[in-house]
């Protein structure tokens, strides 16, 4: 199973009811950013940190963003996930398939 069907997957879960709070998707985003400058730019980074949207519009935004972007980087998604909210995903529904 690619990491993008995964991430199609897990989306509802991520993105449902504050399971990730602002503070984990600013370090998800600055991680893929800073690390993976190649799987998110400077301006996209920026963009999916706006406060000005909803905490959910950014996270769904961003989720769908890596997945049009291809495996790679839905890949970095989850090992940035797994390094900032290791628990969450530990619960994650496509790993218990797995």
């Amino acid at each position: 199973q690619s990491y993008c069907h995964r991430l199609q997957h897990d989306m509802y879960f991520l993105t449902s009811t504050s399971r990730l709070n602002e503070q984990v998707v600013d370090k998800i985003i600055l991680q893929l950013n800073r690390v993976y400058p190649q799987i998110l730019t400077n301006e996209e980074a920026e963009k999916f940190r706006n406060p000005k949207a909803s905490l959910h519009t950014r996270l769904s935004d961003l989720l769908k963003h890596l997945q049009k972007k291809g495996d790679r980087h839905c890949q970095e998604f989850y090992r940035a996930l797994q390094i900032n909210a290791e628990q969450l995903f530990n619960d994650l529904p496509s790993r218990k398939i797995l």
